[in-house]
């Protein structure tokens, strides 16, 4: 009888659950912020210029060139056509090829495309910049734009810099009216393509 209780008294007891276990970990999540390609460029200044009036000799050319397609290239300007009388004026910034920087590339150490457009035949308003003044009466000048080079060589950190340049015709007649300042009415597209330059051999 005492057996039985025993048994009995055993299986009333409940049988005790098993504990789970819990762990916790964290979980970051990551994002990122990376530049576009952009690009800033300044003017190209072909100078202040002496140029006598007159009525014969035809038009005088001012041609900018560079001695390489980059920020340390040097300017150079060099007249032609009628340079009767005509000579670099003094006193005021010289003649200095524009600078484009781009930054943003993708392409480290590489050389991307570059492109000019709307940038021939540009023609002139009057501008008081350089301490000169307005000129009374429009001189029919114009310039022609152009690249120094091809496509821009990019450094390490995506940024690079390259020139343009340009021919500044001025007419054969000129009066004494037409001293002063002057700047392009229209500006020249310039772009560059986030697309690394590849030759081909034939």
């Amino acid at each position: 009888m005492a057996a039985v209780l025993a048994a009995t008294t055993l299986a009333a007891v409940p049988a005790q659950a098993q504990s789970a276990d819990a762990v916790i970990a964290s979980v970051d999540a990551l994002a990122g912020l990376s530049p576009v390609l952009s690009m800033t460029c300044d003017e190209v200044n072909f100078g202040v210029w002496r140029i006598p009036t007159r009525t014969t000799g035809g038009t005088t050319s001012i041609t900018l060139t560079v001695s390489s397609n980059n920020a340390a290239g040097v300017t150079t300007a060099t007249p032609g056509g009628n340079t009767t009388g005509a000579g670099l004026a003094a006193g005021y910034l010289p003649p200095l090829a524009a600078t484009c920087t781009v930054s943003g590339s993708n392409n480290l150490s590489q050389t991307i495309q570059t492109a000019i457009a709307g940038a021939t035949n540009l023609s002139f308003g009057p501008s008081a910049h350089n301490n000169l003044s307005v000129p009374a009466t429009l001189a029919s000048m114009r310039a022609d734009l152009a690249l120094a080079g091809t496509g821009v060589v990019i450094n390490g950190s995506g940024t690079g810099t390259f020139r343009i340049v340009g021919v500044l015709t001025v007419p054969q007649n000129i009066v004494t009216g037409n001293y002063g300042g002057y700047a392009t009415l229209d500006a020249a597209q310039v772009l560059a393509t986030d697309a690394e330059i590849t030759t081909t051999t034939p």
